[in-house]
């Protein structure tokens, strides 16, 4: 039996940069983003709530300049 959390990091992007990025470049900024959070997280899933969180699966949206990416997370009961 599993119990379930959600983990929730933001991270701002300068709007110009967004404003002109071609296909190629916003993915790049995508790449960027992801990288970064998902190190920031899988370090933090160690200590968050207790610990013993394994990252199921994520979700990255975007507010205007900001990506928002939510993890859902499971641990053993």
């Amino acid at each position: 039996m599993y119990e379930y959390s959600v983990m929730v990091k933001t991270t701002d992007v300068k709007s110009e940069e967004l404003a002109t990025a071609t296909g190629d470049k916003l993915s790049q900024i995508v790449g960027v983003v992801l990288g970064n959070t998902a190190n920031e997280v899988s370090k933090g899933v160690e200590s968050f709530q207790g610990g013993g969180w394994e990252i199921i699966s994520h979700q990255l949206t975007r507010f205007d300049h900001h990506f928002v990416t939510s993890f859902l997370l499971r641990r053993q009961k």
